[in-house]
């Protein structure tokens, strides 16, 4: 029998907030300097991933591989965006201010 796996509706609300809640702690980590810059990618692909299997107890949730890797893919996902953002507002001098 060929096993598929399936994708449920929920984990579409989960991974923005896995995106949302790793940007968020590895952001505070950043700032407490517990990491060099350079290894940010990896902590927030760790931090996904514990995140990810914290999540195993929502409802709806999947398998331990899959909440593993959605933890995975959001932590490397969301430090992604927001280098994006915050880079661009430093090399363009864009700021938060509405002038």
């Amino acid at each position: 029998m060929e096993q598929t796996i399936e994708f449920g509706k929920e984990m579409y609300i989960y991974i923005p907030l896995l995106v949302a809640a790793t940007a968020s702690i590895v952001e505070m980590l950043k700032k407490t300097g517990w990491f060099k810059t350079q290894h940010l990618p990896v902590v927030s692909f760790i931090v996904g991933i514990l995140l990810g299997l914290a999540a195993m107890a929502l409802p709806g949730a999947g398998s331990v591989g899959v909440m593993m890797w959605a933890g995975g893919t959001a932590g490397l996902g969301g430090t992604w965006a927001y280098e994006l953002i915050t880079n661009r507002a430093k090399k363009y001098g864009e700021d938060d201010s509405n002038e």
